[in-house]
């Protein structure tokens, strides 16, 4: 029995890892080498051993239903070929099984919550391999990427190692003077990325950090948000340069009036998802499905869109994706499900305070990222396993600690 539950773990451990690995590279192959689809046959790999592993003790409901609406929004709209609507939903239904809640089980809870970590520790890698780019701020075609494909994905990385690092901090297994520098190399890095949802997503997220640790004693957390705050001002000097990115990007973006659009193309594209939430308010367009707009013109309101052969799908947010893709109804379910995530993050921290609080604050930075980033329901990205395996780990951390 003891030789069985050792191999069990084992088996978790090894899982776990692979795929992480997998994951990671989809954010550096241009650096490393591209998977393609054998980063798919990973997943299904994953998938099958994960499955055949785990004893079910319970399935989401939310997720269930979230399937369903995807169901309803293909079969009930004529969605152009190009779009492959059923070839995006099985893969989403692949990586999903995996990553989300929809199955849970003893052997997928101690998975998920393993592969959140083991991600996050090679994001925090990644960041690490990325100094000497820091240090030269050398730019490729995508921005400032460091020894990531492009500065959208660095942003994200930056700013969710932000946290784990802080997590580190507290939790006090490494020397605390090196986990600062890497917070300091980290920050500079999601300047450097030039993303304002991400920077704003960082510091909402860390507010969230400290008011949660500090949440029985207000005095504690209003006096270290006052020393960092007057720690940003005195510092200033020293990484206000690296501002310049987004500097650049509000220049670009000021109006007649000398006022900053901070959404800049973003509107085009959410008015595009609230047309089509509007058109099709219950089962929505279509999953998969995006109207990729390029230009409205003012005076005729004449909407341009731009031709995709290969079904190209940019919908500006998650949020309103979902919402014009699969209407009220996967709407619904995808925002029940990140609450009840929230939810379960504050239940962990009753029996493991600092966890808790890093999963609830990771689930804080994505829902704010989600606003201007439309990863919820691109299987094949980076940023879509992130997001949820960032939902299965706080149904997994909660089933750990209460439900084994």
């Amino acid at each position: 029995m003891k030789t069985n539950i050792l191999k069990n773990i084992n088996t978790c451990k090894f899982i776990a890892l692979i795929t992480a690995l997998a994951v990671v590279n989809q954010a550096i192959s241009q650096q490393s080498f591209n998977l393609g689809n054998l980063y798919y046959a990973v997943l299904i790999f994953t998938l099958l051993v994960t499955f055949f592993q785990s004893t079910i003790k319970r399935i989401s409901m939310t997720m269930t239903i979230l399937y369903i609406a995807c169901i309803f929004s293909i079969l009930l709209n004529d969605i152009p070929t190009q779009y492959q609507p059923w070839m995006r939903f099985i893969l989403f239904i692949v990586v999903t099984i995996v990553a989300s809640p929809f199955i849970q089980s003893n052997f997928y809870d101690k998975f998920r919550v393993l592969t959140f970590k083991y991600i996050n520790i090679l994001l925090t890698i990644v960041i690490i391999i990325s100094i000497p780019f820091i240090i030269t701020g050398e730019r490729g075609l995508a921005g400032f990427g460091g020894f990531t494909n492009h500065s959208m994905l660095l942003a994200p990385i930056s700013a969710v190692t932000l946290v784990t690092l802080l997590y580190q901090l507290y939790l006090g297994k490494y020397n605390k003077i090196i986990v600062i520098s890497l917070i300091v190399i980290t920050f500079i890095a999601l300047l450097l990325a030039a993303s304002r949802v991400s920077l704003v997503g960082a510091i909402v997220a860390i507010i969230y950090f400290f008011y949660r640790l500090y949440n029985n004693n207000k005095r504690k957390f209003g006096t270290i948000s006052i020393s960092i705050i007057v720690l940003m001002i005195i510092t200033y000097p020293l990484w206000g340069s690296y501002m310049e990115g987004i500097e650049k990007k509000n220049e670009a973006q000021l109006t007649e009036t000398g006022e900053i659009n901070y959404t800049g193309s973003r509107d085009i594209m959410w008015n595009q998802r609230i047309r089509e939430f509007k058109s099709s308010p219950l089962v929505g367009v279509g999953f998969g499905y995006a109207k990729y707009v390029t230009n409205v013109n003012e005076r005729t309101g004449r909407i341009t869109y731009k031709k995709t052969e290969t079904g190209t799908v940019e919908p500006g947010s998650s949020w309103l994706g979902a919402l014009s893709m699969t209407g009220l109804l996967g709407f619904t379910a995808l925002l029940v499900l990140w609450f009840k995530s929230l939810k379960n993050s504050w239940k962990v921290e009753k029996r493991d305070k600092l966890f808790g609080v890093y999963i609830g604050s990771t689930l804080i930075f994505w829902a704010v990222h989600m606003i201007a980033e439309g990863q919820i329901f691109a299987a094949g990205s980076f940023l879509f396993f992130m997001v949820w395996i960032t939902f299965g780990a706080a149904y997994s951390a909660y089933n750990v600690a209460y439900r084994r």
